[in-house]
């Protein structure tokens, strides 16, 4: 009897064991992308993500940089394996005409328009995802740098309305900072990498200037000749102006010298230890203010573009955010998968969850309608205008080389080695023989 027990418990095993090892596996995706700040909601809808999927897709995230030229880097170097890791990432909004020229990516295009419609997303997060007429992102979330000032110290000294120029700013400082005994009155990014490229776009935007020519990001061919995507157009008196605006700051105190070593970190530790009066920052910094350890909360601060050189002009935001996109060199199987993963992530639900959770912006239009959303994050309400006057910084596939270029002159302008109108003429020259040298190499 026995025996026959345990026949029938080996045939058992047996036969699980076989149906076992034939059941189709789950694909696996390597998912790349920064570390989630604050709540960590990235880990918790990759977590949901594959329980709905659970025996098909599984996600595993590869935390990579949060510093972006690093994060560049890693996936410029894995593009170049025979058998990449990474199939699905994160892609900073200044990638997009460097990997769709280049081939690095999928050209989504077809499943993009299958899928969504671009009308749905906000402009200019979708322009951010398009080159050359193609698809080779989906956006994800948006950014639009904009100025967090203390409201309650304003108010308290005097000021009713907040500044629109650059000189409002620095009376406005100035004033409290002497009152209040706070060390700094505005605190930006000037170190060299792509945070200074943002901050030196906005110096030269909100002056009148220009670093490339608008509207010229496609590319194109003239008989047998290969036309630019970008005509240069930085060495201006606006973009001088710009550039002897940002280093007044310093110069006079409003700014610390240091500022031109400091990154997002550096301003936003100033400002929510209550150091600084005003800060240039992302609306991600939201989130911050909520902590009960911060020593400035959210009902002290309000928001506001970013100040322009005269009264009355257009202030211009430097677009931020990030777009997914699937990697050109993983397999047929893997780019299915991914696209379910990208089509989870930018849905309602799932956008709607970071912006309340984070102060993330959405790339959904609807979203911006939604009042709970906007009662509970109230910076998304500005964003939402600050979004349609946002830039993109140089649309080019030669990005990557403009980037440094553009970082290491504000830097040093900054801190006073360069004249502003040396600068933009060296910009000048130096972009452009990035260009011409790139344009010989490709014919």
């Amino acid at each position: 009897m026995s025996i026959k027990i345990y026949k029938i418990a080996f045939y058992s095993l047996f036969i699980l064991a076989f149906f076992a090892c034939n059941q189709p596996k789950p694909v696996t995706l390597t998912f790349a992308f920064g570390p989630d700040d604050g709540e960590q909601t990235i880990q918790y809808l990759i977590d949901q993500f594959n329980q709905e999927h659970a025996g098909k897709i599984k996600v595993n995230w590869k935390e990579s940089s949060r510093i972006p030229d690093e994060f560049y880097e890693t996936l410029a170097a894995d593009f170049e394996k025979e058998a990449p890791e990474i199939d699905v990432f994160g892609s900073d909004v200044v990638w997009t005409g460097v990997f769709g020229s280049n081939g690095s990516v999928e050209d989504l295009s077809k499943s993009f328009y299958r899928d969504f419609n671009p009308g749905h997303f906000m402009k200019s997060a979708m322009n951010s995802a398009v080159y050359n007429f193609r698809v080779y992102g989906v956006p994800w979330y948006t950014d639009a740098a904009m100025i967090f000032y203390r409201k309650d110290l304003l108010r308290k000294n005097g000021f009713d309305q907040a500044p629109s120029t650059w000189d409002e700013l620095k009376d406005m400082a100035r004033v409290v900072m002497d009152r209040e005994n706070i060390p700094y009155g505005y605190v930006f990014q000037g170190d060299k990498y792509e945070g200074g490229v943002a901050n030196a776009c906005e110096f030269i935007w909100n002056a009148g200037g220009q670093i490339t020519m608008d509207n010229l990001s496609i590319t194109g061919f003239f008989e047998d000749n290969y036309i630019a995507p970008s005509i240069i157009t930085v060495d201006s008196r606006a973009s001088e102006n710009g550039f002897a605006m940002a280093r007044s700051l310093v110069e006079e105190g409003i700014s610390p010298e240091s500022v031109v070593y400091y990154r997002e970190a550096e301003a936003e530790a100033d400002f929510i230890n209550g150091k600084s009066v005003f800060m240039r920052g992302w609306p991600g910094i939201y989130g911050m203010f909520q902590d009960e350890n911060a020593k400035v909360r959210s009902d002290q601060i309000g928001v506001i573009p970013i100040p322009v050189l005269e009264q009355g002009a257009q202030s211009f935001s430097c677009l931020g955010g990030w777009n997914l996109m699937v990697n050109a060199y993983t397999s047929a199987e893997k780019k299915e998968a991914a696209w379910e993963f990208i089509q989870y992530l930018v849905a309602a639900p799932q956008q709607r969850y970071r912006a309340m959770k984070s102060g993330i912006l959405p790339s959904l239009k609807v979203l911006y309608d939604d009042k709970e959303l906007l009662d509970n994050v109230p910076v998304i309400s500005l964003a939402r205008q600050e979004i349609q006057n946002a830039r993109s910084r140089p649309v080019s596939p030669y990005y990557m080389e403009y980037s440094p270029e553009i970082a290491t002159i504000f830097h040093q302008t900054l801190k006073g080695e360069l004249l502003p109108e040396y600068a933009v003429f060296m910009l000048q020259e130096y972009l452009e023989d990035i260009q011409m040298k790139n344009m010989v190499a490709d014919n």
